[in-house]
């Protein structure tokens, strides 16, 4: 049981990348560009403080290739000490859509082989990339999305998906942030994390509301509980180019 614990911590680390839509950086934006996202949990304590940086950028004439340095302090409890991570991931922007790829959740892996003092970690993805059309309109419906990996530890296979169903634009409005007041579309969605090891398997699941700038991304979230009880809100509190 320790250790199905253990993959599912894992499995949770290895889903934090794909939060990386959270960030709001257009393709125009110039490398050195910055942005700061601030968590604060229901209870009123920030959880997660986290700088995106533009390192890198690749155009074509169809897209652009953000390459973003993504480093987080997490606290998993008030009083906790935080947790120190960069990763480094990816944003493609296309014609129609900004989308998220998949690779970007082995960026995790690090962090796995530390949780697993030091043990190699290896996985494989398959499924969606997860993505946000450029042009959306109140009363959208959006495509399911789920992300499946394999993640060998020492000889032990676990599964694990992120899925995303019932994505809808429910509003556009002008939403107020610390770093500004932007016009977005208001993006509700239901996500679930499924572990199996062996024959045990777990869910964690979650609701979400995102204000997301068409172009850009996601410039405040609130997630809720199974239970639609508010468990967190997320904004950008600065954006430097």
């Amino acid at each position: 049981m320790k250790r199905f614990r253990l993959f599912l911590s894992a499995a949770i680390l290895i889903a934090v990348p794909s939060i990386a839509n959270a960030q709001a950086f257009s393709k125009d934006d110039p490398v050195g560009a910055e942005q700061v996202f601030v968590t604060t949990t229901a209870e009123g304590w920030v959880s997660d403080r986290t700088v995106y940086r533009i390192v890198g950028k690749e155009e074509s004439a169809a897209r652009t290739t953000l390459t973003l340095s993504q480093q987080s302090s997490v606290k998993t409890a008030k009083d906790s000490l935080p947790i120190e991570t960069t990763l480094t991931v990816k944003i493609l922007y296309t014609p129609n859509s900004i989308v998220i790829p998949k690779e970007n959740f082995a960026a995790s892996a690090s962090m796995v082989e530390e949780m697993f003092e030091g043990r190699k970690v290896e996985m494989s993805f398959s499924g969606d990339d997860p993505s946000v059309p450029n042009n959306l309109s109140v009363g959208q419906k959006l495509p399911d999305t789920e992300v499946r990996a394999t993640i060998t530890i020492e000889g032990i296979n676990a599964k694990m998906s992120v899925k995303s169903t019932d994505r809808r634009i429910t509003a556009k409005e002008r939403v107020t942030v610390p770093a500004g007041a932007y016009d977005a579309f208001v993006l509700e969605e239901n996500s679930t994390v499924k572990v199996s090891v062996l024959i045990l398997s777990q869910s964690e699941k979650e609701s979400s509301k995102s204000w997301v700038v068409p172009g850009m991304g996601e410039v405040k979230t609130v997630t809720y509980d199974k239970k639609g009880k508010l468990e967190s809100t997320s904004v950008m509190t600065s954006y430097t180019k």
